[in-house]
Protein backbone atom coordinates (compact mmCIF):
# COMPACT_ATOMS: atom_id res chain seq x y z
CA UNK A 1 0.00 0.00 0.00
CA UNK A 2 1.17 3.42 -0.52
CA UNK A 3 0.92 6.16 2.14
CA UNK A 4 -2.24 7.51 2.74
CA UNK A 5 -3.86 4.01 1.07
CA UNK A 6 -6.32 2.67 3.11
CA UNK A 7 -8.07 -1.03 2.99
CA UNK A 8 -11.02 -2.27 4.94
CA UNK A 9 -11.69 -6.40 5.02
CA UNK A 10 -15.35 -6.88 5.16
CA UNK A 11 -16.66 -10.30 6.46
CA UNK A 12 -19.65 -12.36 6.96
CA UNK A 13 -18.63 -13.86 10.09
CA UNK A 14 -18.45 -13.09 13.80
CA UNK A 15 -15.88 -10.95 15.50
CA UNK A 16 -14.18 -10.77 18.98
CA UNK A 17 -11.99 -8.81 20.68
CA UNK A 18 -10.22 -9.26 24.05
CA UNK A 19 -12.34 -8.16 26.79
CA UNK A 20 -15.31 -7.98 24.61
CA UNK A 21 -18.33 -10.11 23.60
CA UNK A 22 -17.88 -9.02 19.84
CA UNK A 23 -17.11 -6.03 18.08
CA UNK A 24 -18.42 -4.87 14.76
CA UNK A 25 -15.16 -3.72 13.49
CA UNK A 26 -11.78 -3.08 14.45
CA UNK A 27 -9.00 -0.87 12.64
CA UNK A 28 -5.04 -0.46 12.98
CA UNK A 29 -3.52 2.80 13.03
CA UNK A 30 -0.54 2.42 12.30
CA UNK A 31 -1.10 0.24 8.85
CA UNK A 32 -4.49 1.57 7.78
CA UNK A 33 -6.16 -1.27 7.70
CA UNK A 34 -9.62 -1.71 9.12
CA UNK A 35 -12.32 -4.80 9.30
CA UNK A 36 -16.06 -5.09 9.60
CA UNK A 37 -18.02 -7.96 10.38
CA UNK A 38 -21.83 -8.14 8.47
CA UNK A 39 -22.22 -10.96 11.33
CA UNK A 40 -24.88 -8.74 13.50
CA UNK A 41 -26.07 -6.13 11.07
CA UNK A 42 -28.55 -7.60 9.39
CA UNK A 43 -32.29 -7.73 11.27
CA UNK A 44 -32.56 -11.77 10.67
CA UNK A 45 -30.11 -12.70 13.36
CA UNK A 46 -32.70 -11.46 15.89
CA UNK A 47 -35.01 -12.89 14.47
CA UNK A 48 -36.78 -9.91 12.75
CA UNK A 49 -37.82 -9.46 9.48
CA UNK A 50 -35.04 -9.05 6.53
CA UNK A 51 -34.64 -5.16 5.68
CA UNK A 52 -31.95 -5.03 2.95
CA UNK A 53 -32.11 -0.56 3.09
CA UNK A 54 -31.51 -0.89 7.25
CA UNK A 55 -28.51 -3.62 7.02
CA UNK A 56 -27.15 -1.52 4.01
CA UNK A 57 -27.34 1.58 5.94
CA UNK A 58 -26.12 0.06 9.55
CA UNK A 59 -22.88 -1.96 6.89
CA UNK A 60 -22.12 1.66 5.64
CA UNK A 61 -21.85 3.51 8.99
CA UNK A 62 -19.62 0.72 10.77
CA UNK A 63 -17.29 0.97 7.58
CA UNK A 64 -17.17 4.96 7.80
CA UNK A 65 -16.48 4.37 11.60
CA UNK A 66 -13.65 2.04 11.24
CA UNK A 67 -11.91 3.85 8.19
CA UNK A 68 -12.41 7.02 10.53
CA UNK A 69 -10.17 5.20 13.23
CA UNK A 70 -7.37 4.86 10.62
CA UNK A 71 -7.13 8.33 10.18
CA UNK A 72 -6.88 8.77 14.09
CA UNK A 73 -10.34 9.54 15.09
CA UNK A 74 -11.52 7.93 18.67
CA UNK A 75 -14.95 7.73 19.52
CA UNK A 76 -17.18 10.59 19.59
CA UNK A 77 -19.59 11.55 22.47
CA UNK A 78 -22.17 13.26 19.96
CA UNK A 79 -24.68 10.46 19.77
CA UNK A 80 -25.53 11.31 15.79
CA UNK A 81 -21.64 11.26 14.98
CA UNK A 82 -20.36 8.37 12.17
CA UNK A 83 -17.75 7.96 15.00
CA UNK A 84 -20.02 7.33 17.91
CA UNK A 85 -20.71 3.57 18.23
CA UNK A 86 -21.53 1.50 21.48
CA UNK A 87 -24.32 -1.22 20.23
CA UNK A 88 -26.16 -2.10 17.31
CA UNK A 89 -28.78 0.87 18.96
CA UNK A 90 -26.28 3.13 18.46
CA UNK A 91 -25.60 2.45 14.70
CA UNK A 92 -29.21 2.64 13.65
CA UNK A 93 -29.11 6.21 15.58
CA UNK A 94 -26.32 7.79 14.34
CA UNK A 95 -25.73 9.37 11.08
CA UNK A 96 -23.10 8.32 8.03
CA UNK A 97 -20.67 11.55 8.04
CA UNK A 98 -18.71 12.91 11.32
CA UNK A 99 -19.91 15.47 12.93
CA UNK A 100 -18.02 19.14 12.56
CA UNK A 101 -15.85 18.59 15.40
CA UNK A 102 -14.54 14.94 13.44
CA UNK A 103 -14.40 16.50 10.61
Amino acid sequence: MEPGDRCLGIVEVDLYAPGLNFIFGEADISSGVAIISLFRLRQEGYDLPKDEGLFQDRAIKEAVHELGHTYHLSHCHDVKCVSFSNSLADTDIKGVSFCPKCQ
